[in-house]
């Protein structure tokens, strides 16, 4: 493998295992401040037990973060040197940003959320959950804010070989920004969602915490039901939004080789990029040109449109894609079947839905991480789309064998913070929220 392969997967590998513990967070922080929201409603003494206890898995799910996003700022200066000279001044912004804002907010009010239960009134514990939840959604938005960039570049202009930043608003707001936001947003809170539902299952399987499990399983049912229908919604815009910005990406997400009217939306398929052809397609006549344009007449562009060296790797982008859709689908399938029994008054009750749910947990997960394969492998072979190329973006003084060897170092690092990580989720979960003072 040569340096500039070795480089990309190096910072896909530690991207992809970052954004386990981000996309957590964001989903944790919603329910902590929707339990805080209800305790300061009703005084309910169960609903402090579950803030409390998600406060405890959110910061050891935060710490992780913290640890395994370290290492990426590291990458730009050692293996994307090339990148961070081009476009320092318009990516580094966003990123500053975030740290000084968003990250600092987060952490110092998850510090009176760990230690402060006793020591402040309800209602200053209340905001301290709300600007938790603020803190990681604003930090979200700037990371978001700075990908987006580099897929649909805006607000600045090239000068002496690099990019120099001449509207920030317009580079912040770039024409992908707010989609792809409320898009992985609601990816977190899906997560979220399906961890307190596991969470809540296990225990009811397990004939503990009865009432508090009901209460978190009730809540977490009502969303769950529902935000998987948002989120097909959001990522339909998504998808037409890559398709008019990057139509070359949108061409290899869908499997289409030749530019056609009714377009097929094709359901499966094993993309040929040499003999350009999809093999076994399994699709819906025209229904993609229906998506794209609400008239099945409405053209949609090929891979034969572009120069063949700025295909994206079709077969990666093409079943990553569809794989997530498919996971997609099936989390619809999870949540409209809780949703329906509990309107039927049957998921206290429903033992084998419990296990549904527990064993379902790694299927939000999968589904972000082949989100973000097909994104940004899609976006290939541009690192800025339409600006610069990965190839030339790469570090030039970097030899291949160190990075390999550094490589190899960082998976062994990250195996063992997640041994570490699941010792200590494990051990947390194991023990429980704390009993009520009557069983104390």
């Amino acid at each position: 493998m040569d340096a500039v392969l070795l480089s990309r997967i190096q910072f896909g590998f530690s991207v992809g295992f970052h954004f386990l513990f981000p996309a957590t967070t964001l989903g944790l922080t919603l329910y902590i401040l929707i339990f805080e929201s209800l305790f300061l409603k009703t005084r309910a003494e169960v609903h402090q037990r579950i803030s409390a206890f998600l406060v405890r898995l959110l910061a050891l799910v935060f710490v992780m973060g913290v640890a395994t996003g370290a290492t990426l700022e590291f990458s730009f200066g050692t293996n994307w040197a090339r990148f961070s000279r081009f476009v320092g001044g318009v990516f580094g912004v966003p990123v500053a940003v975030e740290g000084i804002t968003a990250f600092a907010l987060e952490a110092v009010f998850l510090g009176i959320l760990l230690f402060g239960r006793r020591r402040v009134s309800p209602g200053v514990y209340w905001w301290s959950a709300f600007l938790v939840f603020f803190g990681a959604h604003l930090s979200g938005f700037w990371i978001v804010a700075a990908n987006s960039w580099m897929h649909t570049p805006a607000g600045y202009v090239l000068q002496g070989g690099r990019a120099v930043l001449t509207d920030f608003m317009a580079a912040t707001l770039n024409p992908s920004t707010v989609i792809r936001f409320l898009h992985t947003i609601l990816a977190g809170w899906l997560t979220g969602t399906s961890v307190v539902c596991a969470l809540a299952a296990y225990y009811l399987l397990s004939n503990r915490h009865g009432d508090l499990s009901r209460r978190l399983l009730r809540v977490g049912i009502l969303l769950f039901a529902l935000l998987p229908l948002v989120q097909l919604v959001l990522g339909h815009a998504s998808a037409v939004n890559v398709d008019r910005f990057q139509p070359a990406k949108s061409a290899a997400l869908e499997g289409i080789f030749r530019t056609t009217r009714h377009a097929p939306l094709y359901l499966f398929g094993i993309p040929d990029a040499e003999r350009r052809v999809l093999r076994f397609p399994v699709g819906i006549p025209s229904l993609l040109s229906v998506l794209v344009g609400w008239s099945p007449e409405t053209p949609v562009r090929g891979l034969e449109a572009f120069p063949r060296d700025e295909w994206p790797p079709v077969g990666v982008v093409f079943t990553s894609f569809h794989v997530m859709v498919a996971l997609g689908f099936a989390l619809i399938g999870i949540g409209l079947l809780g949703g329906w029994l509990l309107l039927r008054r049957r998921l206290d009750d429903a033992r084998w839905y419990w296990y549904v749910l527990l064993w379902g947990l790694p299927l939000p997960y999968l589904s972000f991480e082949l989100g973000w394969v097909s994104t940004e492998i899609g976006r290939q072979p541009w690192i800025i789309y339409g600006v610069l190329r990965t190839a030339e973006a790469s570090s030039t003084v970097v030899p291949a064998g160190q990075i390999a060897f550094s490589l190899g170092m960082l998976v062994l690092l990250y195996l063992s913070l997640l041994g570490v990580f699941l010792f200590l989720a494990l051990r947390l979960v194991q023990r429980g929220p704390d009993p009520a003072p009557q069983e104390a």
